[in-house]
């Protein structure tokens, strides 16, 4: 197969060529491939290293999604490779479950990878196939989360690598105590931006040896003290696309669709993430894809799960920033593509001999977000209805060629 008319970004810059796949690998890039074969023209559309939805939550072998139909809403966004996370029920803290996940992921044609729950009991243990080691700072599902603080210090001593859900449990129950959970602001309120800065101060304060990569970070004081100590400590920063457009305000609103942890903040927060993005402070953005059943995400506060489905709408969401000029496009490709390679150690790079995972993203496409064209089980997204520019067209997994979302509009 020969993509012909590419617009290929090699080396941070955007150079017009061709990619002759073969074997699933990289076999030429080259400005002409006259030879014959298959031949795919992208007319002069965007081709970037696959890119890399590095939080999501595929809910293995659970009816709200499960591998099969996470891996196709994958390459209907753009996306070839996820790293998925350990909050499953019962929770991924023993290599034996772990095992039994990473041969399942491996069944499926998305390149899914896996982060290893951290409890109180498990955390010396290695898992060398694991992406990371996932640490909740408040209850998840079963033992897995830290609920006694003072164990930070000699968890973050070893040396490995920890992907961080910062909410601080006695910020959080502190709230609970003062406010009525009986809205969906109120969900806003209770997790808010205290509980999540004091949260990340108290990861800092513990850390020594540990690589750590705060996840979804939300807040205008946590994008500030993480610009400070990202200068002493081995710290990477994530941030997902419904805390950089949508504001509390939309909560009531939004309903169960607007509801996730951390929850959503205000627009002198948006603004910091932005300005945190340009400055070097966040490093990426992952969409968080945390699918529910409908019929749950219609419940009231207090029964409604926390989560929104992001695969299908991390790349338009990305770019639409980069034409909204609030970004540029290069700092949009490392976002989604080039940081979380290298932190995560995942070869997606575009050279000859390499496995051929690429997105293909057409930047001046117009379209609105629509659910129904999501192959997520999850149909549904508070972003449904909003006009963006830029969608994924094609996603290469593995050499094989599949047409993505933006086909479809």
């Amino acid at each position: 197969m020969i993509l012909k008319n590419c617009r290929i970004y090699l080396n941070n810059n955007f150079v017009s060529g061709e990619i002759k796949i073969e074997d699933g690998k990289i076999k030429r890039i080259a400005k002409i491939i006259n030879e014959d074969d298959k031949k795919v023209d992208l007319k002069n559309n965007l081709v970037v290293p696959g890119v890399i939805d590095a939080h999501v939550h595929l809910r293995w072998r659970s009816k709200k999604e499960g591998f099969k139909s996470g891996s196709l809403a994958g390459i209907n966004g753009g996306v070839c490779f996820v790293i998925d996370m350990p909050n499953d029920s019962p929770p991924i803290t023993n290599k034996n479950l772990f095992y039994k996940k990473l041969d399942d992921a491996k069944k499926e044609k998305l390149n899914i990878y896996l982060n290893y729950g951290v409890t109180e009991k498990n955390y010396k243990e290695n898992v060398e196939d694991a992406k990371a080691y996932k640490i909740f700072m408040v209850k998840s599902v079963g033992e897995l989360y830290i609920n006694d603080y003072t164990l930070l210090k000699d968890i973050l001593s070893l040396n490995k690598f920890y992907c961080v859900h910062a909410e601080h449990k006695d910020i959080i129950n502190e709230n609970l105590k003062k406010y009525s959970y009986n809205s969906w602001l109120s969900h806003c309120l209770i997790r808010d931006n205290r509980a999540e800065y004091e949260a990340v101060k108290e990861i800092i304060k513990n850390l020594t040896n540990a690589k750590v990569h705060f996840c979804h970070i939300s807040t205008k004081e946590s994008i500030n003290i993480l610009k400070d100590a990202k200068k002493n400590f081995k710290i990477t920063v994530e941030v997902t696309p419904h805390h950089l457009y949508l504001t509390k305000d939309k909560a009531e609103m939004l309903k169960g669709f607007g509801k996730v942890n951390p929850p959503l903040r205000d627009k002198e927060d948006i603004i910091s993430l932005i300005n945190g993005i340009n400055n070097g402070v966040v490093d990426i953005i992952a969409s968080d894809h945390a699918p529910h059943l409908i019929e749950e995400k219609l419940k009231d506060v207090n029964e409604c799960p926390s989560g929104i489905p992001g695969l299908e709408t991390l790349v338009p969401l990305t770019i639409n920033l980069a034409n909204k000029n609030l970004i540029s496009l290069e700092k949009a490709i490392s976002l989604i593509s080039l940081n979380p390679a290298k932190i995560f150690n995942i070869d997606n790079e575009i050279k000859e001999g390499n496995v051929a995972n690429l997105t293909v993203i057409d930047i001046k496409k117009e379209g609105k977000i629509n659910p129904e064209l999501f192959e997520s089980r999850a149909k549904f997204s508070p972003f449904e209805g909003l006009e963006v520019k830029g969608f994924p067209v094609y996603t290469v997994v593995n050499g094989e060629l599949f047409e993505a979302y933006g086909c479809k509009i």
